[in-house]
């Protein structure tokens, strides 16, 4: 007749064993991240236009493209490029490009701006955009710990914190 304890010990390793098998075995298959390929030659573009009232030096302002994936077996749910900004005057001019990737497991379309301000904050103050949602204009009120953006000036000017307000025209050219 077998002890309890000896019993206790065996089944123990009936669960321990499998356990340590899987984590040994998934530590031996890894899976390399998909990167995205950049299209060479991106040839479908739009252009918009940032205007900011009072204005702000470009090192205040980020922009970014996001793509996400037409394809349900990418491994990537969206994938993010810097938007360069190009001085004009005050403003700042932006070329985006539809098919910035070339990359046929995933087919990336462009889905939407992410507009940043203010660097103290890692630009937290932001809003996004849809593409052909036509011009939009936010209202933002700049803080390093509470920065916001809405759609009107009285929301703005009515929320309780303080700081800078900005008005920001994206104009699609």
């Amino acid at each position: 007749m077998e002890s309890a304890a000896s019993s206790t010990v065996r089944s123990g390793l009936r669960i321990i064993l499998p356990l340590t098998l899987s984590a040994l075995l998934g530590a031996c298959v890894t899976v390399a991240p998909h990167t995205p390929k950049l299209n060479t030659a991106p040839a479908q573009t739009w252009f918009y236009l940032l205007d900011i009232e009072p204005a702000l030096p470009a090192s205040e302002v980020r922009v970014e493209a996001l793509y996400v994936p037409s394809k349900p077996e990418c491994p990537l749910r969206q994938v993010g490029t810097d938007v360069p900004l190009e001085p004009q005057g005050l403003n700042y001019r932006m070329t985006v490009y539809l098919d910035r990737f070339d990359d046929p497991l995933c087919g990336w379309r462009f889905n939407q701006l992410w507009v940043g301000l203010n660097e103290e904050s890692g630009y937290a103050t932001r809003f996004s955009v849809v593409p052909g949602g036509g011009d939009q204009t936010r209202w933002c009120r700049l803080n390093p710990q509470h920065g916001v953006c809405m759609l009107r000036e009285q929301d703005v000017l009515d929320y309780k914190v303080p700081g800078t307000v900005h008005r920001v025209r994206l104009m699609q050219q």
